[in-house]
């Protein structure tokens, strides 16, 4: 789950975009959901990483 603003935002202009791209709402909102939590995933992916590395230092 996103914690900041900035992982909102980016949820947010993600689904934005995918949504603009296809005139069929009925399968754009899908997709725009799925990327924004891609979006999600990976910097948390991120965010994790940085934490063990600062750990291990």
């Amino acid at each position: 789950m996103p914690k900041t603003m900035a992982h909102w935002v980016g949820v947010i202009v993600t689904a934005i975009v995918v949504l603009g791209c296809d005139a069929d709402v009925a399968y754009a909102v899908p997709l725009g959901l799925f990327a924004g939590m891609l979006a999600s995933f990976f910097v948390a992916l991120d965010d994790q990483r940085r934490l063990v590395k600062a750990q291990a230092d």
